[in-house]
């Protein structure tokens, strides 16, 4: 997916980054910073801008080129790596904030269960996981269920005309995922989307929480 949309010349996402990482970004340590389904790069150039040095992860090459190409515009330096975050190697207490803004939601649950424990590992004591993903009570999770769409894990499905594997979230999930981490900010809420097609909402859990031992 989105490999002609990064084709545009145009920013598909927009430019803008998250709201929960502009608001919080002050409280989080500087240092390496991994965006996992970066995307074109909205939230790499943003952390770039605030001194963080940059790894921004996704396996379509598109995206990753107009963010680097972006980078060099306004003289900021971040290092674009091509490949799949379920191939990736999570060194070991690494990085001081780890993002993924709305791309595990395009894996499978048991897939989620083993980044999430990379992700922690890979986390420096006093770093911050951020995340950003649909919910069970999004639209299109009811939809896949009246149009009896194939579960193939819990709350995961497969969507053959798309070629697309999309997993939805509980905020239990989570917490339970991250419970040893000190919670700084978590909510579900429903958005409107206006950066692609025609405006849209869709239901969300964003989660903040700081890694403590």
């Amino acid at each position: 997916m989105f490999q002609e949309e990064y084709k545009q010349k145009s920013f598909y996402w927009g430019l803008k980054p998250n709201p929960v990482l502009e608001k919080f970004i002050n409280i989080i340590p500087k240092g390496k910073a991994l965006d996992i389904g970066a995307g074109e790069g909205r939230n790499s150039i943003f952390l770039a801008q605030h001194d963080f040095a940059v790894e921004a992860l996704d396996k379509i090459p598109e995206g990753l080129e107009k963010c680097q190409n972006l980078a060099k515009e306004t003289g900021l330096h971040i290092n674009t790596i091509v490949q799949d975050v379920r191939n990736f190697d999570f060194q070991k207490e690494k990085y001081s904030l780890i993002l993924a803004v709305a791309s595990l939601d395009f894996l499978k649950k048991t897939e989620i269960e083993i980044i999430f424990n990379k992700i922690k590992k890979s986390l420096v004591e006093n770093g911050f996981i951020f995340l950003s993903v649909f919910s069970t009570n999004d639209p299109l999770f009811r939809k896949l269920k009246e149009r009896s769409f194939k579960e193939i894990e819990e709350n995961t499905f497969f969507m053959p005309k798309i070629d697309t594997i999309r997993h939805f979230f509980t905020r239990k999930e989570i917490t339970e995922a991250f419970n040893t981490f000190e919670v700084v900010y978590t909510e579900e809420k429903d958005i409107e989307d206006k950066s692609h097609d025609q405006p849209h909402f869709h239901s969300i859990i964003e989660f903040l929480a700081r890694k403590m031992r």
